[in-house]
C-alpha cells in the first residue's frame, strides 16, 4: 500500500508491477492472467507504468521492471523539481499580495505545527535575512537522513553563513558536513545542545517534540530576543575557538 500511495497507482497498476517484480520478463496477457486484471485494461496500464519509468518492454513485447533503486530514485528527483517549481510560484504569489498590504500582518507569536510546516517557515525566513544565521538540533540529528533533502534547501538559502551548535555525541556524515562548510556555516560540538532552534535575523523558530503533529514549532518574531540568542551563539562560538 506504501507504493501505491507513494507512487500514486492504480489497483491494476500496482498489480501488474508487482507480478512483474515476482515473475520477471512477461507479455501482456500473462501480465494479465498473473495478475488478475481485465484484458482489455492491460495495454493502458503497461503504457501507463512505462510512462513512469516502473518498467520497459523490447521490441517482442516482453515487459520487465526497471531496476527499483533507479526507477524510484528517479521518480523522487522529479518530484522534487515539481515541488520546487510550485514552491518558487507561490513564492512569487506572496511576494506580489504582500505588495497589496496596506498594514504589517507579522505575528510576534506564532505556532507552526508539523516539521514540513516547520522546516518550510524556516526556509522562508532565511531567504529574507541577510546576516548569519544560527542554529541548535538536537532531536533533528535522529531524523537527519530523512529531512535531509528540506534541510539541504535550508541551507543553500543562506546568504551569510553562521553557527550549528550541535551535541557532542553527534558524527555527521562528511557530505553533510561540507555541504554546510561550504555555505559558510561553522558547525561547533557543545553539551549545551538541548533544544532544535533556529535564529534568523529578528526571528527565533524553536522546535519541540509532538505526539500529535510530530512536532511542534514556536515562531517568536523579536528582534531583542533573537539578538539574546545570536549573543549566546557567539560566546559558544568562542569557547570552541578557546578550547
Amino acid at each position: 500500500m506504501r507504493v501505491k500511495e507513494a507512487l500514486k497507482l492504480n489497483t491494476y497498476e500496482l498489480k501488474a508491477y508487482f507480478a512483474l517484480i515476482r515473475l520477471g520478463r512477461l507479455r501482456p496477457p500473462e501480465i494479465a492472467k498473473q495478475a488478475k486484471i481485465p484484458i482489455q485494461r492491460i495495454y493502458d496500464t503497461l503504457k501507463s507504468l512505462q510512462a513512469r519509468g516502473l518498467i520497459v518492454a523490447d521490441e517482442n513485447s516482453f515487459y520487465e521492471v526497471v531496476e527499483p533503486r533507479i526507477s524510484f530514485s528517479s521518480i523522487a528527483n522529479t518530484f522534487i523539481i515539481k515541488a520546487k517549481e510550485k514552491a518558487k510560484e507561490i513564492e512569487v504569489l506572496g511576494n506580489l499580495i504582500s505588495n497589496l498590504s496596506t498594514k504589517s500582518t507579522k505575528e510576534e507569536i506564532k505556532i507552526i505545527y508539523g516539521i514540513n510546516e516547520s522546516l518550510g517557515n524556516a526556509i522562508s525566513l532565511v531567504k529574507q535575512c541577510d546576516e548569519k544565521v544560527y542554529f541548535m538540533i538536537y532531536k533533528v540529528v535522529e531524523r537527519l537522513d530523512e529531512l535531509w533533502p528540506i534541510l539541504y534547501h535550508l541551507i543553500e538559502s543562506i546568504r551569510k553563513g553562521g553557527i550549528i551548535i550541535v551535541p557532542t555525541t553527534f558524527h555527521a556524515p562528511e557530505t553533510y558536513v561540507d555541504q554546510a562548510e561550504k555555505n559558510g556555516l561553522q558547525i561547533i560540538k557543545s553539551s549545551a545542545s538541548f533544544m532544535d532552534m533556529m535564529v534568523s535575523c529578528s526571528s527565533t523558530i524553536i522546535g519541540l517534540p509532538s505526539s500529535s503533529y510530530g512536532v511542534v514549532s514556536v515562531l517568536i518574531n523579536n528582534k531583542d530576543f533573537a539578538e539574546a540568542l545570536k549573543n549566546r551563539f557567539m560566546e559558544f562560538s568562542k569557547s570552541a575557538k578557546d578550547t
